[in-house]
């Protein structure tokens, strides 16, 4: 069985790397109008909807699943389900979360599941890769929207259905980007603390407090005739966010009443506005890139634009020197106990500079 994954591993990736030289050489950059349907996959479709609706949906959210996983909860309820927003050319960064931060197996008595969102492609051989892909690794989902800039929120939208759907026991969501690094124990130990009781109504990220750009020229131009207001409602960066797994279901059913923006990260702001939620500023999201320190990432939770490459360079670096942050704890933890007691306050304070400057030293 190994062995035929491993075989199939390879002729994904090599498949995958024939499709893009052909593609990038001998195709140009198509336009989709209409309503076209994967003419060469094959998938059980399944409709879902919600009760306790009262009035017309003006955003029904009316797409199938192309490509689903709804038994990937069954076994065992996950503390965290992650959600990757992704485009089909995107393998190589895929496969590197698969085989870092995002690997469902990291910790030990904590169930995570890691899903990554796709619309669908208006080149076929695409969507014929992301498929094969699909039934290697089971970490796949598609709906039968295209996938471009401007769907963005249907596609998160696609994912707080999933979650709400197949996954709605679970504890706690987070919705992130495949150029972003995540700092696994820091979210899952120092923010999420598995120990404690889940909350409710929770959402945390980096939280912007900005308004409508008016500039036809930005990528973020928001039309007046579209978002009339001066100002958003506090929203979090669209590049990670951590929210409990009710807000999921709250979100998905508030979008249905609610007109679609195509800023994600706005429009999730609009929703939980409605709701009653206020988001949580958490200084630990990074929604820009910042040069690699092993001390420094260790402080973060997430930094955005980080390339696959740079992804698994800098998870083996902190995977390989996990034993220096422990040796820091214990070399401190005696002089912090002395500072309790004695009131020493100086001498622990300059230890603890000598130790980090050790730490980055050695990174």
């Amino acid at each position: 069985m190994a062995s035929k994954v491993s075989c199939l591993y390879v002729l994904t990736v090599v498949c995958w790397a024939s499709a893009l030289w052909y593609l990038s050489i001998t195709r140009p950059t198509s336009s989709y109008s209409g309503h076209r349907q994967f003419n060469t996959i094959s998938i059980a479709r399944k409709n879902v909807s919600f009760g306790n609706i009262r009035t017309r949906p003006i955003n029904p959210h009316s797409f199938d699943f192309l490509i689903n996983e709804p038994t990937k909860c069954e076994k065992s309820i996950p503390f965290l389900v992650i959600l990757i927003s992704t485009t089909h050319k995107e393998f190589d960064a895929r496969q590197a979360i698969r085989e870092t931060w995002g690997d469902e197996n990291n910790f030990k008595g904590i169930k995570i599941a890691t899903l990554f969102l796709l619309g669908k492609n208006s080149d076929p051989v695409l969507n014929q890769m992301v498929e094969q892909e699909s039934q290697i690794f089971h970490d796949i989902i598609v709906e039968d929207f295209i996938d471009s800039y401007h769907n963005l929120t249907l596609k998160t939208l696609m994912g707080m259905r999933w979650v709400a759907t197949f996954c709605s026991k679970a504890k706690y969501v987070m919705k992130t980007d495949s150029d972003i690094f995540v700092n696994m124990d820091n979210l899952i130990y120092k923010l999420l603390k598995p120990n404690t009781k889940p909350r409710r109504r929770y959402f945390t990220g980096y939280v912007i407090n900005g308004g409508p750009i008016r500039d036809v020229r930005s990528k973020w131009y928001m039309p007046r005739d579209l978002y009339p207001d001066s100002n958003y409602p506090p929203f979090c960066s669209g590049t990670g966010y951590i929210f409990s797994a009710d807000v999921a279901e709250m979100i998905y059913k508030t979008s249905l009443h609610t007109r679609l923006l195509h800023l994600e990260d706005v429009y999730v702001g609009l929703c939980l506005r409605k709701l009653g939620i206020h988001p949580f500023q958490n200084s630990g999201f990074n929604h820009w890139k910042m040069a690699y320190s092993l001390c420094r990432y260790r402080r973060v939770i997430t930094v955005h634009q980080i390339t696959p490459e740079e992804m698994h360079r800098i998870w083996n670096d902190m995977s390989s020197k996990k034993h220096l942050r422990l040796l820091v704890y214990r070399l401190q933890a005696p002089f912090i106990k002395a500072q309790k007691l004695k009131g020493a306050r100086v001498k622990s304070k300059i230890l603890y500079i000598l130790l980090v400057r050790a730490l980055e030293i050695s990174s």
